[in-house]
């Protein structure tokens, strides 16, 4: 595991932005780059400027596996510009949540840093020692490193004392986000249904007609087998009281996959259109899910819906506070 991904999990539990954002976000400070480069402004916060150096200081590492990964020419050159874009941001959100630390005299001390490197050791099951062995070997010296600790020390604590009280977890949202996993889920569960197919016949019902007779049928407790050996006109199935068998995802007409996704075994479509006949489906049942239960599972989602949350604030507060500064962006 990468040394930037042991430092992500540190914060791993922690009620905080960092459990979103540093994770996705962490571009540690290596050593200096390698190319010589004249010197220039890439951005400006208040009266503080941040140099093209200190962009490149901090992407060192990512631009290193980016000459690594992609030959020369645009494909690297588009994710190196793309990388700076990134960076460059998060320069100036240090610096505004630096700003914002002064004033309300929040300090990471020197204790706090080494605390969370034996922390993040203890959690990766490493000692500290072989922890820092591991930084210098990817080019990041340890006073690099401990920097990058306390950066995220910082902003960690700062959006704590400015976020934490407009942050609130409600059980509708951890039900919105259990449904959500659960759904993606089903993207890859295999299934067993059956149908009742009507198309337009001449001179009868018309077929619309016919599905709302077949829908209500059903609400008053008749049986689906037997209302498609009835009603069906895919004889084939209707025989078999409509069953289709097993499938994968996706391979039925999308708008029966879909309708069927949302469905629990047992339940039935309301009637679907397509081109001019209608299809009221029935789920008869699904492969396993893998997932936990919903309660079993609860602690976790409320974690998970708490850091999404708290990364929208984060991102919501920090605009607000470009808003009342001057903020540049040169690059």
């Amino acid at each position: 595991m990468s040394l930037w991904l042991r430092t992500a999990h540190l914060f791993r539990g922690c009620r905080g932005t960092l459990a979103a954002v540093i994770a996705a976000l962490v571009l540690a400070a290596a050593g200096p780059a390698s190319a010589a480069v004249v010197e220039r402004i890439v951005a400006v916060v208040g009266e503080r400027a941040i140099l093209m150096s200190d962009l490149r200081d901090r992407a060192s590492p990512l631009l290193a596996r980016i000459n690594q990964e992609l030959p020369a020419g645009a494909q690297r050159s588009a994710a190196i510009s793309q990388l700076y874009k990134s960076v460059v941001e998060r320069l100036v959100d240090e610096e505004l949540i630096s700003r914002v630390a002064r004033k309300s005299k929040i300090i990471i001390s020197d204790k706090d840093v080494q605390s969370a490197l034996e922390t993040l050791a203890r959690q990766n099951n490493i000692t500290l020692e072989r922890l820092l062995l591991e930084s210098r070997a990817q080019g990041q010296p340890e006073a690099k490193y401990r920097d990058e600790i306390r950066r995220q020390l910082l902003e960690y604590r700062v959006m704590n004392v400015r976020l934490q009280g407009r942050v609130q977890v409600r059980d509708e949202d951890v039900r919105r986000s259990y449904h959500d996993i659960l759904m993606q889920e089903r993207k890859n569960l295999g299934f067993s249904a059956a149908w009742i197919l009507l198309r337009p016949q001449p001179n009868g019902v018309p077929v619309a007609e016919l599905a709302s007779t077949v829908v209500r049928s059903l609400r008053e407790g008749k049986d689906f087998a037997t209302l498609a050996r009835q009603y069906s006109m895919d004889r084939k199935t209707a025989i078999r009281g409509g069953e289709l068998g097993h499938y994968a995802p996706g391979k039925l007409p999308t708008p029966i996959d879909r309708a069927l996704m949302n469905l629990e075994p047992g339940e039935t479509t309301m009637p679907i259109h397509i081109g001019d006949s209608y299809v009221v489906a029935k789920l008869l049942s699904r492969d396993a899910t893998q997932l936990p239960t919903l309660e079993e599972a609860k602690a976790e989602l409320v974690e998970r819906v708490y850091s999404d949350k708290m990364g929208q604030a984060r991102r919501r507060w920090l605009d607000g506070l470009r808003k009342q500064m001057h903020v540049e962006i040169r690059l």
